[in-house]
């Protein structure tokens, strides 16, 4: 972990690696939970599938998604070298597209844990499957809530600040979920589905 996170600072878009505290926590909440099957969107180096992948039991998988294979150089290295390579299912492509593949899957109310930490426009969208996904009791958890402390400034106006914003409203209303934000990171969303 500390040499993929090491590697991803490097990178000209090194900022979007989670936080190591917060990599500590997601792996923490995973374990706290007994999470089997856990679903990532944004994916990025892979230090956050790493570090949930670790808490899961050997028959356990995380199913990880992306767009793009830009930034995983040197993920699966690391994944093996960690000893979850086998733990971790990639799915290259829009992650709502592979998110209706498991439902279509008959994947429903499998899942315990979901992390988002990708474009901010589908987070909503990612969320609401994750309702579908996971089962009672499991966590749902969303980056980047605070998005730089512009949320709270209401002169910024743009696609990603709104969406955010938006949800943060949204989320505190749902009666579905117990929820909590957490000031780690640049703002962690909790979701537990009851």
């Amino acid at each position: 972990m500390r040499a993929l996170c090491e590697a991803t600072l490097q990178l000209e878009d090194g900022e979007m690696l989670t936080s190591p505290e917060q990599l500590q926590f997601l792996a923490f909440l995973a374990a706290s939970i007994g999470a089997t099957n856990a679903i990532e969107i944004g994916v990025f180096t892979g230090a956050s599938a790493l570090a949930i992948a670790e808490v899961l039991p050997e028959d356990g998988t995380i199913v990880a998604c992306d767009v793009t294979t830009d930034y995983l150089n040197s993920t699966e290295p690391a994944w093996e070298q960690a000893g979850v390579v086998h733990k971790i299912d990639l799915r290259i492509g829009p992650a709502l597209d592979t998110l209706q593949s498991l439902l279509d899957a008959n994947k429903a109310n499998t899942f315990d844990f979901m992390y988002i930490d990708a474009d901010k426009i589908n987070s909503k969208n990612y969320y609401e499957y994750g309702l579908q996904l996971l089962s009672q009791g499991g966590i749902i958890a969303i980056d980047n809530m605070f998005y730089g402390g512009q949320v709270a400034d209401v002169t910024c106006d743009d696609a990603n600040t709104l969406a955010t914003r938006e949800l943060a409203v949204f989320l505190i209303n749902d009666d579905r979920i117990d929820y909590s934000l957490i000031p780690i990171g640049d703002g962690l969303a909790l979701a537990r589905i009851l």
